[in-house]
């Protein structure tokens, strides 16, 4: 094949593959700006469900159903035990990060639809996602990044 076929062919399917360069473009935000909530909410999650259960072990330690100087050491070294545990911050980071990750596919339901349709659809479904991406991708300008048509209960004139 040579080069002057090649960029005929180009020329003939521009509007094919800038329907699926938006496409993938349109997936690579979504996933990014997915993998970054995610990351946010692993370390949320992971700290306030250690802070529940190291709550909870600490206040097993404070009660005793019999005076007993054995049961409160055991009491104690289960707790110390419990606090050193690195393995339910590992799980609870897991759960966090996929529970931040879905929770933005779902916030970004709409372009990650597109993005989908305009990469793997063929002909009009793919340049009609194309073109529905470039109008979210207006919409979103106009309104979230330049604040214009937006209300503002703390800004208001009235």
């Amino acid at each position: 094949m040579s080069i002057k076929t090649a960029l005929t062919s180009v020329k003939s399917n521009f509007t094919k593959y800038l329907a699926k360069g938006a496409g993938v473009a349109a997936l690579g935000i979504v996933a990014y700006d997915a993998h970054i909530v995610g990351k946010l909410q692993s370390d949320v999650y992971s700290k306030s469900r250690d802070a529940k259960a190291g709550i909870k072990y600490f206040d097993n330690t404070q009660y005793l159903t019999s005076p007993s100087v054995t049961t409160a050491n055991l009491k104690k070294g289960v707790f110390k035990w419990e606090i050193d545990n690195n393995l339910r911050t590992f799980v609870n980071s897991a759960i966090g990060y996929f529970k931040g990750f879905g929770s933005m596919l779902i916030d970004s339901v709409i372009p990650f639809g597109l993005g989908i349709g305009a990469l793997l659809g063929k002909g009009k479904w793919s340049k009609g996602s194309a073109i529905g991406l470039g109008i979210y991708g207006l919409v979103k300008l106009f309104k979230d990044v330049l604040g214009l048509g937006q209300y503002n209960d703390l800004n208001s004139k009235f």
